[in-house]
């Protein structure tokens, strides 16, 4: 089940790019101004490609722990995209299902 619809820029200006390109299944970390950890997630994408920095996506993202924090996180959020510290994008919330 997803919980968010959000648009998903992959990062090509940070210092550590993802260069090898994320498909469906990519589960990297969530940091919302409004949660005090990070909230890992699953990303599902329109199609089952490889997508390379600087690309912008339109995504739906499952949390396991979404029942935890589900109150925090509105539309017309922004959050960053994480591998642990390693940042690799950045989102915004547009819709929650």
């Amino acid at each position: 089940m997803h919980h968010i619809i959000a648009t998903v820029r992959i990062a090509d200006d940070v210092d550590e790019p993802k260069e090898k390109g994320v498909r469906s299944g990519y589960s990297p970390h969530h940091k919302f101004a409004s949660v005090d950890y990070l909230a890992s997630g699953v990303h599902t994408y329109e199609n089952d490609h490889l997508h390379y920095p600087g690309e912008t996506l339109k995504t739906r993202i499952s949390f396991p722990s979404w029942q935890y924090f589900k109150d925090a996180v509105k539309p017309g959020d922004s959050f960053e995209v994480l591998e642990l510290d390693r940042l690799v994008g950045y989102g915004k919330v547009e819709r929650i299902l």
